[in-house]
């Protein structure tokens, strides 16, 4: 229904464009003299931009009816565009051709509406400071935190900033350092995708990604033989424990994708490594169900980026068996990290993927 819509959006824009063009030409041929004309920066701009999409869009990526569509708005615009115009007419085709630019990009196989289904996101690009602040519609702040003193005692680390996965820039966690960010219920959906970069300078039994209260909400980490591990309450109270099955799926010393998607209709848990599905369990082999929407013992803690738990956590229920050695933090970098409020699909996974890898 969205794509048939999205189609017929752009058959309008395209009669739009045609009319309108046609009464632009018409009217500069008969008043040409008496034209203020406009100033045609950002329209000229629009349509290098508009050509560049253009240029690169292939079949694999596009319906070939949305390419069609796209490049005939973007030839009408074009011929619009050579006659003497106004600054209305103008505006007029860079609305035209900015609402057409969208529609195209959001007909690409796998394109995600970042808008609707993003809960956060960060790029971790401040490259300064000791906050960090997610792109999303919330900007949920990331507050740098030291490892626990008590445990680690002066070997606690804080957070620092390294090289990102893509030219800008990533967290760099060891010794316990993290990010903290306040929570809210936002960060517990029924269904549930978790995308994140990770350069691990190690693998260990608890590389801790991300966190929402431990096995009372869910947790990211990977183990030492290399493969992605999700932790979820289930809101029958029950337990999910699953990893993807696949031995040195991540790799040491070099960025890894992985992403972990929970669907709490087809009740389903995947994991996918650089783009690619590794694993799938099911309701009949792993008790698949939704997520819980509730926290309790203790009451609901900070989402946490690069460890396993709070000092708060940690000094109500682990301290009496947490060491050094099994205190759960990440070891390495994290970048590009992303909570989405649906299960993506399989296409969407992997456009995410070729859109952000170096």
């Amino acid at each position: 229904m969205k794509k048939m819509k999205n189609f017929m959006k752009m058959q309008t824009l395209l009669l739009m464009l045609v009319i309108s063009s046609a009464m632009i030409l018409g009217s500069c041929k008969d008043d040409k003299d008496d034209i203020i004309e406009g100033d045609k920066t950002e329209l000229n701009t629009l349509i290098s931009q508009a050509e560049t999409l253009a240029n690169a869009a292939t079949s694999a990526d596009y319906p070939q009816t949305a390419i069609d569509n796209f490049k005939a708005v973007l030839q009408t615009v074009k011929t619009a565009a050579t006659e003497k115009l106004t600054q209305v007419q103008i505006n007029n085709l860079v609305t035209q051709l900015t609402e057409a630019k969208n529609v195209f990009v959001s007909q690409a196989y796998g394109f995600i509406d970042e808008s609707l289904y993003l809960t956060a996101g960060w790029k971790f690009d401040e490259g300064t400071g000791t906050t960090a602040t997610a792109f999303s519609n919330t900007a949920h702040v990331a507050t740098f935190k030291r490892g626990n003193t008590v445990i680690l005692g002066t070997a606690a680390m804080m957070p620092s900033w390294v090289d990102g996965v893509k030219g800008g820039k990533a967290v760099s966690l060891d010794m316990g350092a993290h990010l903290e960010v306040p929570y809210t219920t936002s960060f517990l959906p029924a269904n549930i995708t978790i995308s994140v970069w990770i350069k691990p300078t190690s693998l260990y039994e608890h590389n801790y990604i991300v966190s929402q209260n431990y096995w009372n909400g869910y947790k990211l980490q990977t183990q030492g033989g290399g493969k992605p591990f999700f932790t979820y309450k289930k809101v029958d109270g029950g337990i999910v424990d699953a990893d993807n099955e696949t031995d040195n799926s991540i790799r040491i010393n070099q960025w890894n994708h992985v992403v972990v998607s929970v669907n709490a209709t087809t009740k389903e848990l995947k994991f996918y490594v650089d783009g690619t599905l590794t694993k799938t369990w099911t309701e009949s082999d792993k008790n698949i169900g939704p997520l819980t929407q509730t926290l309790t013992s203790p009451d609901p803690q900070p989402f946490i980026i690069g460890c396993v738990a709070t000092d708060a956590e940690l000094a109500a229920n682990f301290m009496e068996w947490t060491n050094a050695d099994n205190l759960g933090y990440f070891k390495g970098a994290i970048d590009e990290l992303k909570i989405y409020n649906i299960a993506l699909s399989d296409g969407q996974v992997s456009k995410l993927f070729n859109d952000e890898k170096p």
